[in-house]
């Protein structure tokens, strides 16, 4: 969003009370009166005057034909005619056409029925019907006088009727007379003929000033005009649709709405042309780095076209591209020499940021052209600008675009956010340089894993392009058909493992056991037999083949009967990969990422001009000279594209980097791994268009049939800068702004004062604003990275480290790199010591040598030590890695407090003077709402055994949420459980059997999944629907395929890119025809609807479920007498920081992530976001590191442990759930009870369980003590 310094004045502003808008009027409809309309024959008149008066006399016959009729009912009575007249009134005040009037005008005008109505449905000021009861209103009365004293008259020779009709119908033909009005008598109205478009509401006859110019020229600069909206700091902005017929003003005139529709929609048609081809300019600019470089002659820049950089450089002898690149060239660096001078330099920087794209704009599709100053200012900008001459891009090439400076503007801002946005934080280079340097290190250093890569990726290639309508191989075997023999399986199809059978005969058994009962209930019947047998033999088959199954290897489960885990620890893969390393070609993974960490503190390391291979041999711990080599190479290679440090923030200076990084991923196959560098144009719709009151103006004051604006004062708005200085009195003159105020109420929102127009005019986005919420403690300034280093910088431990001197600071570092060089050497002895696969497969052996029926102590007592070895040596691997982790951060923190000493001191000084109490800390009230950011506490009066229950929410990608209900109850169990570490066996079950043993198990689960949000809200119908339209026009499909064939990420230079881009353009017409038609824009806004809807049931069930926890507990008990129940507990939620799939690269997922969810909740109920920090990696019952279950397969022929990510087990043995046999969890109903517990924790004691916690002071002690007095409270009330 665009922001001003100041907003505008307004004038006039809308109250509600009072505020009459005159209507819209045409310009032409001042200079245009009554009598102006040409008389004489119908020969010398235009068509469309002849039309209109054939249609005012068809009304004129059928007035006649009722007046008639009429008085034939009446049979010349007075008085019954008189009845009848009254009720022809009657019936007239529901506005109705008569029957046939359009037909009849049709026939007396010898044209064709639909080309009246065209003509009246584009011509009329008001509908037809309207028009009908205006002149019916006017003349009826006279009609039926002047028929009446016809009739009195003639009463002894016609009694019919009248030989002198009120109003003489015309003869049908062309030459007949045109129509006369009647004229006016002192007491005979007179039919009305209104002039079109002229308004019935009141306002000035007269205009005191003309908007006549250009449209494409304004009173007011750029500047002048402003942004799209003022924005206010104080407010956060939200936006609400509304369908445009409901917040449209009822009392315009038809023939002015349709004018309005028309223009609005010329507009959005012009603005989305002008986005297209500001992004091609855009794009082109982008490419032309690609293309050249820039150079100094005479001190003045130019723009040479020059080889690019190849690719095949950085790439050892002989690869091969990806069959998908077309680029085997890319960006040269920048020459040093360029930025020698300050003012190039600075201009450079310029390239890409506001000033420049407003200079872009003026420089192409100004109508003026850039002033020769500016360019002169900017000589770097008027070079690139220069070598786009050759492209035929040339200066003012889009200046036909037919919009106001504030319209392209408005685009402009659009276009100039999302740029900002996407370069925040510097985030995109940063991404670019570490995925470079690991897939050009993976290819060098591992050139037999790249190849195993390569290969991957060409099956899966072939496997899209053939068969793309036919389903997946199944990953296990269907069992025979009853009807035949097996067929044959391929040696790629994965074995017939146990839980495939286990879970056929489950099913299998419990259709057995449903057709018993029915056998039961109808014993006659001999299906049930015929059922029951073919189950059994299903069963039979499908053992039989799982028995007979080719598998090298036993597969064991995560869980064996006799509670024997098959577990892995974090590093396994790692470890192996090591150890098979020794004797391959291939560098682990682990490896490859200290190469990387090394090369880049090298390329990103401002003192190191020239690097050499003792800077690598300094930083890298046992270094090879391949490895040495191999670095050397990249890191010379790649040098002079990194920017200085203090650059690095700057778009221009990183953009060859990017280019060259994201050509060179897509050259070695690595596409998930590029980043877009400026957002793409769409062609298959057109773009919203923004409303602000400026592009109201120049819309309605645009082309034939300009229309004329009135402010609340009554005068005439003559200018952009008059509109800008009443936006209530813009927006109300096409909007009834109280109904627009009413939407907006019902967000809790006030309208701001500008609106999107979404494509084909159905869907309006309002933007309103709300105040800002106070934030407790929580310093906005600068970003995430900013505010995380103050912190740091505030730590205790910090603060304390920075007292010492720099000697005393200097020997600690010191100690503490030995005390992590000795660790790591534990470490990997503990890791060879604990050789899973090799306990596990000894175990295994154990059990198979069990003899049933027959004393096992021996064999029992080996498999129990075992195990017991298996856990120590696994205790002893995390007891290792916990301490390496306190050193590291001890290390962390020294030098940290060596670096920033005297900020630290700054820091302590500001922070000494400010007190923060526990009062301080909002609460959280009985009956509020909201969702809550940072530390809150609960409310005195809250009960928190019966006035609440909590919940812990997962997050994540397949499953979306994952939610765990639990009381106060639960909650002291891990309390009691964390504060009683240490106990034996006896005191342990003492300790469960004092709560509920329950608790042992976690408690259930509500799972929100991606699908069900993909199916409940439409977008699978929606996207069903689309599939099936496109099948049944082969067109757009041939349209599609043309525009994937010249796709834009294939362009490699800019001749290519604009070629490209022209295909495109010529298939947008149609495309956007085809999917912003009218049917789509229906289901479009059906599907938003619908949406809302579907996302508020679905949060709903998910609070219905949470409280339903304590359903039973909160009804009164049985048999008392009170019908009264006590009130139902009110849901606290929790719900991870994390996860929520916002910006994830992931692919293959359907991303319905967000805040959406916890924002709907907030809604109802209370909501905290809680850091997930370790909460899927502790065990609740005994806090000490969990590990996943490992599984084995066979891979290619080899024996390789797969980790089972959806589970976590527990290998310490001092926790309580050794003793119960309840050590493995499910991973995110495990995080979510740890989320929740976090929670609440925070809420009561503003502390959480130490290995939940990021500050690294927190101690077990410290928090113990905190909880003192909640525990003892709790104690005491259980005794009485």
């Amino acid at each position: 969003m665009s922001r001003r310094s100041k907003p505008v004045q307004q004038q006039t502003t809308f109250t509600g009370v009072n505020n009459e808008l005159p209507q819209l009027r045409s310009r032409e409809s001042l200079k245009r009166q009554i009598s102006d309309v040409p008389e004489g024959p119908s020969s010398k008149r235009t068509r469309v005057h002849s039309l209109r008066d054939y249609f005012n006399q068809s009304m004129v016959n059928h007035l006649n034909s009722m007046i008639q009729n009429a008085w034939k009912k009446s049979k010349g009575d007075k008085a019954k005619f008189t009845k009848e007249v009254n009720l022809l009134k009657a019936k007239s005040e529901t506005p109705r056409l008569p029957s046939g009037t359009l037909k009849d005008a049709a026939n007396l005008a010898h044209c064709e029925h639909q080309e009246m109505i065209t003509y009246m449905d584009k011509n009329g000021e008001k509908l037809n019907k309207f028009l009908w009861k205006d002149f019916f209103d006017a003349n009826v009365d006279n009609v039926a006088q002047r028929f009446q004293a016809g009739h009195a008259a003639t009463s002894s020779s016609t009694p019919a009727g009248p030989s002198a009709a009120p109003l003489q119908p015309m003869a049908a033909g062309p030459s007949s007379a045109p129509f006369q009005p009647m004229a006016a008598g002192p007491s005979t109205p007179s039919m009305p003929f209104t002039s079109p478009f002229q308004s019935t509401a009141a306002g000035p006859s007269t205009v005191t000033a003309s908007s006549d110019d250009d449209d494409t020229s304004s009173e007011t600069t750029i500047s002048e005009i402003g942004s799209v909206f003022d924005e206010d700091p104080t407010k956060d902005y939200r936006t609400c649709s509304v369908t445009m017929n409901k917040i449209l003003r009822t009392d315009l005139l038809e023939a002015i709405k349709n004018i309005i529709f028309g223009k609005l929609n010329d507009a959005t048609h012009r603005s989305t042309d002008y986005a297209l081809n500001y992004y091609l300019v855009l794009h082109l600019l982008l490419l032309k780095f690609r293309d050249g470089t820039f150079a100094l002659e005479n001190q003045t820049p130019v723009f040479r076209d020059a080889p690019g950089f190849a690719i095949a450089r950085l790439l050892p002898a002989g690869y091969v591209k990806s069959e998908h690149c077309n680029v085997t060239h890319s960006a040269l660096p920048i020459p040093t020499a360029f930025f020698a001078s300050t003012n190039l330099a600075q201009d450079f920087d310029l390239l890409f940021q506001k000033s420049h794209l407003a200079l872009m704009q003026s420089y192409f599709f100004g109508v003026r052209g850039a002033l020769e100053s500016s360019l002169t200012a900017h000589p770097v900008q008027k070079a690139l600008f220069q070598s786009l001459i050759p492209c035929n891009v040339t200066p003012q090439k889009y200046s036909a675009h037919g919009l106001s400076s504030a319209e392209c503007q408005n685009v402009a801002n659009k276009i100039q956010t999302n740029i900002g946005n996407m370069w925040k934080g510097n985030k995109i280079f940063k991404h670019l340089l570490n995925k470079l340097l690991h897939a050009l290190l993976s290819i060098h250093l591992a050139p037999d894993r790249e190849a195993q890569r390569q290969e991957a990726m060409t099956k899966r290639d072939k496997g899209k392009s053939k068969d793309k309508g036919k389903g997946k191989e199944r990953a296990t075997p269907l069992p025979p058909s009853a009807g035949g023999p097996s067929t044959t399986q391929s040696a790629s199809i994965k074995p017939f493992t146990r839980n495939a059978f286990r879970n056929i005969r489950r099913g299998e058994t419990k259709k057995i056991n449903s057709y018993q009962a029915k056998k039961e209930q109808d014993p006659s019947n001999p299906k049930w037999d015929s059922k029951i047998q073919h189950c059994q033999s299903r069963i039979d088959r499908c053992y039989h083949l799982y028995k007979n199954s080719p598998r090298s290897i036993e597969t064991p489960s995560a869980v064996d009967d006799d509670d024997e885990k098959v577990v892995s620890v974090e590093d396994q893969e790692e470890e192996e990969e090591n150890e098979e390393a020794q004797a391959q070609s291939d560098l682990s993974r682990r490896r490859l990422r200290v190469l990387t960490a090394v090369c880049r503190d090298l390329l990103l390391n401002d003192g190191i001009a020239a690097c050499t291979e003792d800077h690598i041999k300094k930083l890298l711990e046992g270094p090879q000279q391949p490895e040495v080599d191999c670095c050397l190479n990249l890191v010379t290679r790649l040098k002079p594209y990194i920017p200085r440090k203090d650059a690095q923030n700057s778009l221009a200076r990183v953009l060859p980097f990017c280019l060259l990084a994201n050509d060179t991923l897509g050259f070695t196959g690595y596409n998930k791994f590029q980043r877009k560098l400026l957002p793409d144009p769409q062609f298959t719709h057109q773009y919203p268009l923004s409303l602000s009151a400026q592009t109201i103006y120049y819309a309605l004051d645009r082309g034939p049939d300009r229309l004329i604006m009135y402010s609340y004062d009554g005068s005439v708005l003559i200018s952009a800068t008059k509109a800008n200085q009443n936006k209530d009195a813009c927006y109300n003159s096409i909007f009834d702004l109280n109904a627009v105020q009413q939407v907006c109420k019902s967000y809790g929102l006030t309208f701001a004062q500008h609106m999107t127009l979404m494509p084909g005019l159905k869907t309006v986005r309002i933007l309103g604003c709300r105040p800002k919420k106070a934030t407790y403690n929580e310093d906005t300034k600068g970003d995430k990275q900013q505010r995380w280093t103050k912190e740091v910088l505030q730590n205790d431990i910090v603060v304390r480290e920075a007292q010492k001197d720099d000697d005393a600071i200097n020997a600690d570092i010191n100690e503490a790199e030995e005390r992590v060089k000795v660790l790591k050497e534990e470490l990997k002895s503990a890791l060879k010591e604990f050789d899973y696969a090799s306990f596990g497969q000894k175990i295994k052996d154990k059990k198979k040598t069990w003899i049933p029926g027959v004393t096992n102590n021996a064999l029992y007592g080996e498999i129990q030590q075992l195990k017991i070895d298996r856990n120590e040596a696994f205790m002893k691997t995390q007891h290792i890695r916990q301490e390496m982790r306190s050193v590291r951060q001890s290390l962390f923190y020294m030098r940290t407090a060596k670096k920033n000493k005297s900020k630290i001191r700054e820091l302590n000084a500001a922070k000494s003077t400010a007190t923060t109490t526990a009062e301080d800390i909002p609460a959280l009230r009985r009956g509020g709402h909201g969702v809550h950011i940072g530390p809150r506490r609960l409310a005195q009066d809250i009960d928190i055994d019966n006035d609440v229950v909590f919940s812990g929410t997962d997050n994540g990608f397949v499953t979306m949420t994952e939610t765990v209900a639990f009381d106060a109850k639960r909650f002291a169990f891990h309390l009691d459980m964390f504060c009683h570490q240490g106990l034996d066996k006896e005191e342990q079950a003492a300790l469960v059997a004092k709560h509920d043993p329950a608790f042992l198990s976690l408690p259930p689960s509500y799972k929100i999944k991606a699908d069900d949000v993909d199916f409940r809200c439409g977008y699978r119908k929606a996207r069903l629907k689309l599939e099936r339209r496109k099948r049944e026009n082969p067109h757009i499909r041939q349209l599609e395929q043309a525009s994937r064939e010249s796709s834009l990420k294939g362009a490699d230079t800019a001749q290519s890119y604009l070629s490209r881009f022209s295909v495109q353009q010529s298939n947008s017409g149609a495309l956007q025809a085809f999917y912003d038609s009218p049917a789509r824009r229906a289901e479009n806004r059906h599907l938003e609807l619908h949406n809302k809807t579907q996302r508020n049931k679905i949060c709903a069930s998910e609070r219905q479920f949470v409280a339903q926890h304590k359903k039973e507990e909160s009804s009164g008990p049985a048999g008392e007498g009170s019908s009264r129940r006590k009130p139902k507990p009110k849901p606290i939620m929790m719900i991870g920081d994390s996860g929520l799939g916002v910006g994830s690269t992931i692919k293959g997922y359907r991303r319905y992530g967000g805040t959406w969810k916890q924002n709907l909740q907030g809604g109802n109920t209370h909501v905290c976001c809680t850091s997930e920090y370790m909460t899927s990696q502790t065990c609740m019952y005994c806090f000490s590191k969990l590990t996943h279950p490992t599984s084995k397969q066979v891979v290619k022929g080899k024996v390789v442990t797969k980790k089972v990510p959806g589970a976590f087990v527990c290998l310490n043995p001092d926790c309580v759930l050794q003793q119960f046999g309840r050590n493995v969890f499910a991973r995110d109903k495990l995080s979510a009870l740890a989320i929740g517990l976090s929670g609440v924790n925070q809420l009561l004691f503003q502390a959480t369980f130490p290995q939940l916690s990021r500050k690294f002071s927190d101690t077990s002690t410290d928090f113990i003590n905190k909880t003192a007095s909640f525990r003892s409270e709790r104690e005491a009330r259980a005794s009485v």
